[in-house]
């Protein structure tokens, strides 16, 4: 990868960007309001859930930072962040308690991203059995919601 000083600047599709055992690397889509705040223009997926073979909390934040690349609309890298997700478990394991015990009940095709305040599982076309039901679920993948990469905007601006 190169280093991190030498990314801003150069545009998203120009970096090498490769997976890390010490952060989550995240390049991350931002929009700029008329009054110059900043918002995330996506979610950042972690993994892929598997209804059958759920990932444990601990297996699925085994990287406590996320490294983030802000690049705006044109692709232009303009900031990097560090960012302890640690500072949040409470909250994140909240959720995927929630996103678990629906996915144990049979509910999984239930689930909606407004269930969760910052994990999310994120909704995707296709359809697959889930466990306890009958009933076929929406596949999905665990993000970290905009709701939470908003968060971590603020409070890199304050």
């Amino acid at each position: 990868m190169d280093s991190f000083e030498a990314l801003i600047g150069k545009n998203i599709n120009d970096v090498s960007l490769n997976e890390s055992k010490t952060f989550f690397i995240a390049p991350l889509k931002y929009s700029t309001k008329v009054c110059g705040k900043r918002y995330p223009s996506e979610k950042f997926k972690i993994a892929d859930l598997d209804y059958f073979n759920l990932i444990s909390f601990s297996k699925l934040f085994k990287r406590e930072k996320l490294l983030i690349v802000w690049h705006d609309e044109s692709g232009l890298i303009t900031d990097l962040e560090i960012y302890h997700l640690s500072n949040d478990f409470d909250i994140l394991f909240q959720d995927y308690y929630t996103i678990k015990k629906a996915i144990d009940d049979g509910e999984a095709h239930r689930l909606r991203e407004g269930d969760t305040r910052y994990l999310g599982a994120s909704r995707l076309s296709e359809k697959v059995p889930q466990p306890n039901s009958s009933e076929l679920a929406n596949k999905r993948e665990f993000v970290l919601k905009k709701r939470f990469l908003q968060k971590i905007i603020n409070e890199i601006e304050i």
